[in-house]
């Protein structure tokens, strides 16, 4: 992650903390019964939706705010995916944020 990772700013939905982290973000592949999608290298991909995975000490909670260029994210649900004992990652399925009427 540290080296391939992509530059991702943390707003925590509580205190309002910022964090900056390096992780992975892809955009969700869609259900063959889903409206059509983008179609990417991937497969049909739904931009509406993102997967996140990144470092095991990220403890993220439902509403937490993402920021990755440009694209502002909130988290649906998040977990850390664990191997007995032993935290691996954090894993978290993301919505793009609507834009705030004015």
């Amino acid at each position: 992650m540290r080296l391939h990772g992509q530059e991702i700013s943390v707003v925590r939905r509580e205190s309002g903390e910022e964090a900056a982290v390096r992780g992975f973000l892809q955009p969700l592949l869609k259900e063959r019964t889903d409206p059509p999608a983008a179609v990417t290298p991937l497969g049909a991909v739904n931009e509406q939706r993102w997967l996140y995975i990144g470092p095991a000490g990220l403890k993220l909670d439902v509403g937490d705010r993402m920021r990755c260029g440009g694209m502002r994210l909130i988290v649906q649900e998040a977990m850390t995916v664990r191997f007995r004992e032993e935290a691996l990652y954090c894993r978290a399925v993301l919505r793009q944020e609507k834009e705030a009427a004015v």
